[in-house]
């Protein structure tokens, strides 16, 4: 994954796609890669501030969430509504439902090693980003060669949400990747629908 990461980085930027390629490196590794290295020095405080509970992880994926966003604004690059404060009220209700069936489905109900489920919860980002939007049909050659870097960012945004996760399930098996890709994605929709509702009423 690193080395497609790293050839798709090469190609962005001989294409002068350098938001895409700074926010891709800064964040996805630069941030991503810190706060792995740091995970159990942050999982200890946690659990010594006694904040290792849902209102803990609600507020740091929050936090997370209204982060990256805000990060990849500045650089430039495109985000899931052009107006910010949309796009973080939209993001950050979505993400709740992918960060929230981990909390409390997956880890619950599957055994996964941290590095299973990085690249799980990562992978779901390929979703979110090509599958939800349509780009995948719109562009599929493109859809290739950014998948690895939605996958390297998402998993960076998931790093600090997984210390809060005790995989306490006793299921294993490769059926466990396809339900932490696909059943946080799918149970979005109808936040996305109900929200999608309500901007229709207010006429957002």
């Amino acid at each position: 994954m690193i080395l497609w990461f790293g050839a798709a980085c090469l190609i962005l930027a001989t294409a002068k796609e350098w938001s895409v390629v700074l926010f891709a490196v800064t964040y996805g590794l630069g941030f991503g890669g810190i706060c792995y290295v740091l995970r159990k020095r942050v999982r200890k405080r946690l659990m010594d501030l006694h904040l290792k509970n849902y209102g803990g992880f609600l507020v740091t994926t929050v936090l997370i969430t209204v982060g990256e966003e805000t990060y990849c604004y500045a650089l430039g690059n495109r985000i899931a509504h052009p107006v910010l404060w949309v796009d973080l009220l939209m993001v950050t209700i979505f993400w709740s439902v992918w960060f929230g069936t981990w909390y409390f489905f997956l880890s619950r109900w599957y055994q996964f090693q941290e590095k299973e489920a990085l690249m799980t919860a990562g992978c779901t980002g390929i979703l979110y980003e090509f599958v939800g939007t349509g780009a995948i049909l719109e562009n599929p050659g493109g859809f290739l060669l950014i998948t690895p870097l939605a996958v390297v960012v998402y998993a960076a945004i998931f790093v600090l949400p997984l210390q809060f996760l005790d995989f306490s399930g006793k299921r294993t098996g490769s059926s466990k990747y396809m339900v932490g890709i696909f059943l946080p994605f799918f149970l979005t929709v109808p936040a996305a629908l109900g929200l999608y509702v309500i901007f229709s009423v207010l006429g957002i």
